[in-house]
């Protein structure tokens, strides 16, 4: 083995990466100053579909997708659509303590418990869960599901009214 063959292999960064070197081939000293600079890796889901074809431009939609779309595009009816959902339910309260009044049954099994309880209860837990039901069709306003919920909703209220008002006008 030659000499300079032997003083390679006794470097202290023979092999490894390639570092800067003084004359001599020894590595130069450290200079940098703080803590580690690589960046961690974060996971981060990237969910770009949202239910929505973007390849519909100047084709006939339906009543239902063009309903979406502008719930979708205009912030303002969809929060008009939750007002009223809300509403229809604190109505639906209203009435359903008016057909208890009367003689009546509630459908619900878990809101007829807590009316067995307390009607307070049972106002309480309704416009909480319709509140929560409310932010997360908020929450995920931009996802199509969410839309149609939102829409089936409003139309399970305003049936329910409607049956409300019939069969309240009926008994008396």
């Amino acid at each position: 083995m030659t000499g300079r063959f032997r003083a390679a292999l006794q470097r202290p960064c023979a092999g490894r990466y390639p570092r800067a070197m003084d004359q001599e081939g020894w590595p130069q000293v450290e200079r940098r100053q703080g803590g580690d600079r690589r960046q961690r890796r974060k996971y981060r889901f990237n969910d770009r579909r949202s239910g929505f074809d973007r390849r519909v431009n100047g084709v006939k939609i339906g009543p239902l997708q063009r309903t979406l779309i502008t719930l979708r595009d205009r912030p303002r009816t969809l929060v008009g659509v939750l007002v009223t959902v809300n509403l229809l339910s604190v109505a639906d309260f209203a009435l359903t303590l008016v057909a208890l009044g009367s003689g009546g049954q509630e459908a619900n099994p878990v809101l007829r418990r807590l009316f067995a309880i307390s009607p307070l209860w049972a106002g309480i837990f309704k416009v909480v869960v319709l509140l929560a039901a409310s932010l997360l069709v908020w929450e995920t306003r931009r996802y199509r599901k969410a839309l149609i919920a939102a829409l089936a909703m409003l139309a399970i209220f305003a049936l329910l009214f409607v049956y409300h008002i019939v069969v309240l006008t009926i008994v008396r």
